[in-house]
């Protein structure tokens, strides 16, 4: 009897625990910004669109940490040269780096357009309005390079926009009835406002769906340790010998450290006994492929002393 209760609690123990937090996964969201966009301003635009709208949708999914979008504007900005065709998975690897995420999420806008098309008859005509937006987003992993998955979505829909009547005129005995026209319909701006609006967030939330479960299952690589020396000083700042290609991300804080001589030798070999003085901490700022740089809380660093990686 005691060992089925025992085995009765156990079940409802495991049947009441809640799930443990996955590992959370550092994810920038970024424009493609290939063909067509580097040719046409209004693809452009909605691949910026229809990442802050992806931004939204993934935004507070458990497992998930989001790059704000200042950051990647920013490294976007001063890398641009470099990456104005960023649909390639070593493209996003190395503004990943710089980002400091695991994983990007490049969103790819293939076609995006909304016209209008006018029919006409005896009786009047109908102006139908059409919206087209197709799109694909890649999800790289930083660390591998790897395409994690590649889903596409798209989003078509026709609505009426205007329709106009028109009646002949004649006459009724010694009355004449003009010829009329009547016009129904909406604010055209609108109207195409609010097909776009809808096509983005059915397109967003489609593809947010399909890449929530790639993200989330994507193995979390173990950061790699980070061994840096500091190079010295330059405009007020403090310089390491590592970067995003190490690992190291805006924010990151590292202690800098000397070993510096006791005043005592070791009897056996006559070598200085040494012991490790914390100099100051550094807190990086700015962040590029092969260095970093920061603002060093502390005492005056001096170049081959240690930079090592503070724990959050």
């Amino acid at each position: 009897m005691l060992s089925k209760i025992c085995l009765l609690l156990v079940f409802i123990a495991t049947s009441v625990a809640p799930a443990l937090p996955a590992s959370a996964r550092r994810i920038a969201i970024i424009e493609a910004g290939g063909q067509p966009a580097s040719s046409n301003q209004g693809i452009a635009a909605m691949e910026s669109r229809l990442a802050d709208a992806l931004n939204s949708k993934l935004a507070g999914q458990p497992g998930v940490t989001l790059v704000d979008r200042a950051s990647i504007d920013r490294i976007i900005k001063e890398q641009n040269a470099q990456f104005s065709d960023r649909f390639s998975a070593d493209a996003a690897v190395r503004i990943g780096k710089l980002l400091g995420a695991q994983q990007m999420v490049l969103v790819h806008v293939t076609d995006a357009n909304w016209s209008t098309n006018q029919q006409n008859s005896n009786g009047g005509s109908k102006v139908t309005g059409t919206v087209i937006l197709r799109a694909n987003v890649r999800l790289v992993d930083v660390e591998s390079a790897v395409i994690l998955s590649q889903p596409a979505s798209s989003f078509e829909e026709s609505v009426p926009v205007s329709e106009t009547s028109r009646s002949q005129g004649f006459q009724a005995g010694l009355i004449r009835v003009p010829a009329r026209q009547k016009t129904s319909g909406g604010d055209p701006k609108v109207i195409a406002d609010d097909e776009v609006n809808k096509a983005v967030n059915a397109v967003s939330s489609d593809l947010a769906g399909k890449l929530t479960g790639s993200i989330t299952s994507a193995p979390v690589a173990a950061p790699k340790p980070i061994t840096a020396l500091v190079a010295g000083i330059a405009g007020g700042e403090v310089y390491i010998n590592q970067g995003a290609n190490g690992g190291v991300r805006a924010g990151q804080k590292f202690q800098i450290t000397r070993m510096v001589s006791v005043g005592l030798n070791d009897p056996t070999t006559g070598q200085p006994i040494l012991k490790r003085q914390t100099i100051c901490v550094l807190t990086i700022v700015d962040v590029q492929e092969t260095n970093a740089s920061g603002d060093c809380q502390g005492g005056l660093p001096q170049s081959k002393d240690i930079a090592e990686p503070v724990s959050p």
